[in-house]
């Protein structure tokens, strides 16, 4: 709609209920367009992770609902959860042991390049 002049208190009394009815369209169309994403925003995600998936969305759909039940169990849970935290210590031990090793070995060799230099100084 064109723009409107305002030049008097009913115009512009005018102007601001189009402008209210305008933002509530739009409101009301967001809304619509916000709820389309909800619907689709499950295989949106699993398509960008996995590209290709959406080909096969029934199959992933029922793997889906099988590890949604199976997490909403108690026991899976803590399992999966005391599983996660296992493999997680071990590659923080894993890490841990590899970087002592790293610094140990990077001290040894300065040690080791000292002493050469030393002798080559007698």
């Amino acid at each position: 709609m064109p723009k409107v002049k305002v030049t008097n208190g009913d115009l512009l009394q005018k102007e601001i209920n189009r402008l209210k009815k305008r933002s509530r369209a739009l409101e009301h169309e967001l809304g619509d367009r916000v709820q389309y994403f909800k619907g689709n925003y499950g295989k949106m995600a699993l398509n960008s992770v996995l590209p290709g998936s959406a080909k096969h969305s029934a199959f992933l759909g029922i793997a889906g609902r099988i590890a949604k039940v199976a997490w909403q169990s108690g026991k899976f849970k803590s399992l999966s959860t005391s599983a996660l935290m296992t493999a997680l210590e071990f590659a923080g031990v894993r890490l841990g042991i590899n970087l002592f090793d790293k610094f140990r070995k990077g001290r040894s060799k300065k040690k080791k390049a000292k002493a050469a230099a030393e002798k080559e100084e007698d």
